[in-house]
């Protein structure tokens, strides 16, 4: 039997098709754009993403030579926050306001008139923040009302792709969590709050577990995917918590570190125990009765892809040259250059900072600069500036009463050995790098299996299917030199956090 995973991100859909070992048969991707009506708005046509389902279903039965028939189920991962209206017949009312999206700023100034956030925090495990669908709606309410009218059920991402393939209009505990309208306490929809924002309940689809079989294929979505109708369709989730059970990050204590342009920590908790101060997220797990926490540290692999587009133009030309990845090519000159950079620090804040040193007005900056620094000097800098961040974000889930065992590591910076080891040896915790490194698909197809009874649990699943390539282990020495370095690297911050005032 076979399982797919189906990964609707932010740019692209990505498809998978996997056995029961977690060995991926056949993937096939489709991108689609992200609209820009006005300068702080971020759209998307649901029918894009649908488009893209369909195509890779196909491509990836048509590539494996797999019988429909004996696919077990399918399950679905996406980009979460989202908000797509659909009326009675199933129409979409309005393009999707994605999570980029920042047009409900003045809405979430209303919120927090309304309510206090101690009390929005308590409820959702998340802070007021316009990204979080609550605000979306209400600027559908306060903009298009007539569309908030005929809307009969507010979607988010996954469950419009699961309305698609079975008629259903459902979501799960994770993407709920995600809205600042949900309870995670008692698992339901929170009447307080959408009573003091005037949003129907009855507007917001029914949550259920993510390994839930919520429905089937059908017969329209089995002629148009080429899967066999009446395959079981299970609940799925948003793509960070899937992508962590992925990863194999189920157990407390163990942290999976999604990487890409951000990198998000990710933390299994075994009750909900929310951030008082709101530094960090607490989620719905897809596991079921866990939770999780997220932390976000902002614009980690963005700075080197800076870097890279900003300075490294000889090495991008040897790169097309040689057939040679360029970031290769730069970690290669990096190994060059001893612990601490020769003193040169670099604060990866190129869109504002968020953990560990939360600031809007936040800048990057180089510190440290002499005539002995080489542009290997600045590599490594990036390199341990990013791994710092790491660091003094595993200090604040500390301070929440997390012990972290151990780090999985999955997306583009997995795919650096120095760089892990850097991060190995800053953090002083063993890196575990995931033989499937597209985590979250996977996820989604463990979902599947769990829900399918292909595995008798999330442990059973990641046993059978999440397979550990790479281990990098700190070293003692190395580990305490960087203590010694991070020191000073915060210290300095501080001083630097002082100028803001001046050019802001």
């Amino acid at each position: 039997m076979y399982l797919i995973g189906i990964d609707v991100g932010t740019g692209a859909c990505k498809t998978l098709l996997f056995d029961l070992e977690g060995k991926a048969l056949a993937s096939a991707s489709m991108e689609y754009p992200v609209r820009h009506p006005k300068p702080t708005w971020a759209e998307q046509d649901p029918e894009d993403w649908w488009r893209a389902v369909v195509h890779t279903l196909r491509e990836v039965i048509k590539t494996s030579g797999v019988d429909p028939k004996d696919i077990a189920g399918i399950s679905v991962d996406s980009q979460r926050e989202a908000v797509i209206p659909i009326d009675k017949e199933g129409r979409v009312l309005y393009q999707a306001i994605i999570w980029l999206d920042k047009r409900a700023s003045p809405q979430a100034k209303v919120i927090h008139n309304r309510i206090p956030n101690e009390d929005v925090l308590r409820i959702t495990g998340v802070k007021i923040d316009q990204i979080f669908s609550a605000a979306k709606i209400l600027w559908i309410k306060e903009n298009m009302p007539k569309v908030f009218e005929r809307t009969e059920c507010f979607l988010c991402v996954k469950d419009f792709i699961i309305f698609r393939l079975t008629g259903e209009k459902v979501t799960d505990y994770s993407m709920a969590s995600r809205t600042m309208l949900f309870d995670i306490h008692r698992k339901k929809w929170s009447s307080r709050i959408c009573e003091v924002l005037d949003i129907p309940i009855e507007k917001l689809p029914p949550a259920f577990e993510s390994s839930a079989v919520v429905g089937e294929i059908t017969p329209e979505a089995a002629k148009l995917t080429g899967l066999k109708g009446g395959t079981p369709v299970v609940n799925g989730g948003g793509d960070r918590p899937c992508e962590a059970l992925g990863a194999g990050v189920i157990d407390p204590g163990v942290v999976n570190a999604g990487t890409g342009t951000a990198t998000v920590l990710t933390t299994p908790l075994t009750s909900p125990k929310v951030d008082p101060t709101g530094r960090v997220d607490c989620n719905f797990h897809v596991i079921p009765n866990t939770w999780e926490y997220e932390a976000l540290i902002n614009t980690t692999g963005a700075s080197l892809r800076w870097f890279r587009d900003t300075f490294a133009l000889r090495e991008k030309e040897l790169a097309e040259r040689s057939g040679v990845n360029v970031y290769d090519i730069l970690v290669k000159e990096a190994e060059k250059v001893d612990v601490g950079s020769d003193g040169l620090f670099f604060y990866p804040y190129l869109s504002g900072a968020l953990l560990p040193f939360p600031d809007d007005r936040a800048k990057g900056s180089f510190y440290g600069i002499t005539l002995a620094h080489t542009k290997a000097h600045f590599i490594r800098a990036i390199l341990e500036g990013v791994a710092f961040q790491y660091l003094g974000t595993m200090d604040i889930l500390g301070e929440l009463g997390v012990t972290v065992a151990y780090l999985h590591l999955v997306g583009g910076e997995a795919k650096s050995d120095l760089w892990n080891q850097i991060k190995a040896d800053v953090t002083g915790r063993e890196i575990r790098v995931p033989l499937v490194k597209d985590a979250a698909p996977l996820g989604a197809a463990l979902l599947a299996g769990i829900g399918t009874g292909q595995y008798r649990d999330a442990k059973d699943a990641v046993e059978k299917a999440v397979k550990i390539e790479k281990v990098f282990k700190p070293d003692e020495k190395r580990h305490a030199k960087y203590l010694k370095v991070y020191k000073k690297y915060v210290n300095v911050y501080k001083v630097i956090m002082r100028t803001y005032d001046l050019v802001t």
